[in-house]
């Protein structure tokens, strides 16, 4: 792969990633965190819990051996967290963006 295709790879894989990964984490939070907190707290806490990992993926995707490898990370790590989203969501029975 040429350098420059390799650094946008992990420029987008960067911004895109981290965005859908703190995203996810943000999703996630919100929902597991009302048992141990009010709501408006548990969604406050959880947004700004999801900035870390939005940062770790920025420094994880360039510090990989290969842009590929850390689209793979990325890609795994966000796949993951969204299934925890949807595994919470069915648990606790409301919909998501309903304003439930």
């Amino acid at each position: 792969m040429k350098r420059k295709t390799e650094i946008a790879l992990r420029v987008v894989t960067a911004v895109g990633g981290g965005y859908a990964l703190a995203a996810g984490t943000a999703a996630a939070l919100a929902l597991a965190l009302p048992t141990v907190q009010d709501r408006s707290e548990a969604v406050l806490t959880a947004t700004m819990a999801a900035l870390l990992p939005c940062v770790l993926t920025v420094v994880m995707v360039f510090a990989a051996a290969s842009a590929l490898r850390a689209l793979a990370w990325t890609a795994g790590l966000t796949a993951a967290i969204w299934a925890a989203v949807w595994g919470l969501t069915a648990l606790s029975g409301r919909v998501m963006g309903m304003g439930s």
